[in-house]
């Protein structure tokens, strides 16, 4: 029976001889949430990073196992929290996002949705994980649900924030949008979520590895390279109304009440003009769909619009996490969207 354990492993050093040279097989042995602790050249600051909050993002996790193999002496104390290895353990292993259906671990770190159980459990184990050792910055490591290139997310544009994901990417989605994620938290200290690319794509990886590198080798992270991020606001969030059946096709498809583009994915990567095909709805003159900004309003009327049963854009847009995936599309969302206009 799948389920989440409640014990928390802490790992100390020395550990590298004993982790495997696979990945695969380093995950297998991991029973729960599990903690890497090594200590840096100065002993009196600590940086964490969290990764596999979701089963099937293994960019963040490859970094760490290939990290740990190399055996680096940080600049700094660095705690690495491997937060759902249950769901990652699924068969096949980096498939399943949640450990149990619909529930999302990184919706959950508010601690006021179902608090009794065993995932908001680990929800506060990871928090208290986190705040045990008083970072001086936090970066939690994610993939992105479709083909994607990396990008940051953050609650905050302040430098260090900005200094934090440039040592990952050079693109960040500034959001007000509260959806219960770790990024959410306060911990006194910057932290951003660092969205690698698509879970299957090399370069994600590599994105991974790379910036691990700088974050933990760096003696300073904070050094103004805040200019060199290029900053998306006020994104909205596209849901399907309840009771509303997604198909992706190449055409309005009879089993679906609304259709997208099967190569939605490819509007990630670039700006969206106005008048960009997104898919076909043809039963009814109000799409089904919610557009929600961070306050709550619907803005689905300012983003697309519907002719003739096609659905376009209505504006220039930034297009994020857009994916073809029907389990993240139904339960999450479709895409979120800035207006670039």
């Amino acid at each position: 029976m799948k389920t989440f354990l409640r014990t928390t492993n802490y790992i100390q050093e020395p550990f590298n001889s004993d982790i495997h040279s696979n990945p695969l097989a380093f995950l297998r042995e991991l029973n729960g949430l599990t903690i890497f602790d090594v200590k840096g050249i100065d002993e009196t600051r600590t940086r964490v990073i969290t990764t596999l909050i979701h089963g099937n993002e293994p960019s963040g996790f490859i970094a760490l196992h290939q990290w740990l193999i190399a055996k680096v002496k940080p600049a700094v104390n660095i705690r690495f929290i491997v937060c759902n290895p249950e769901a990652a353990k699924l068969c096949p292993e980096f498939s399943h996002r949640y450990l149990y259906e619909a529930q999302d671990l990184n919706r959950y770190f508010d601690l006021s949705k179902d608090p009794k159980s065993c995932i908001s459990l680990r929800a506060k184990q990871i928090i208290q994980a986190v705040r045990e050792v008083n970072p001086e910055a936090i970066i939690d490591l994610h993939n992105t649900s479709g083909s994607s290139p990396a990008f940051g997310v953050s609650v905050s544009d302040n430098d260090k924030v900005l200094d934090l994901i440039s040592l990952f990417t050079n693109k960040v989605i500034l959001t007000g949008l509260h959806v219960g994620a770790i990024m959410e938290q306060d911990f006194s200290a910057p932290i951003v979520t660092i969205e690698c690319g698509g879970a299957t794509e090399q370069l994600s990886h590599q994105v991974a590895i790379a910036g691990v590198g700088k974050y933990t080798s760096n003696d300073c992270i904070f050094d103004h390279h805040a200019d060199k991020v290029d900053i998306h606001r006020f994104p909205c969030r596209v849901e399907l109304k309840p009771e509303i059946i997604l198909g992706f096709g190449d055409y309005a498809l009879l089993t679906a009440d609304i259709t997208v583009r099967t190569d939605i994915e490819r509007l990630n990567q670039q700006l969206t003009p106005a008048g960009e095909l997104i898919g076909w709805y043809n039963k009814g003159d109000n799409l089904p769909l919610i557009a929600k900004d961070e306050q709550g309003n619907d803005q689905l009327l300012q983003l697309l619009t519907l002719k003739n049963g096609c659905i376009y854009t209505k504006q220039s847009l930034q297009l994020f996490m857009a994916t073809t995936k029907l389990d993240i599309a139904n339960n999450d969302c479709l895409f979120y969207a800035t207006i670039e206009s």
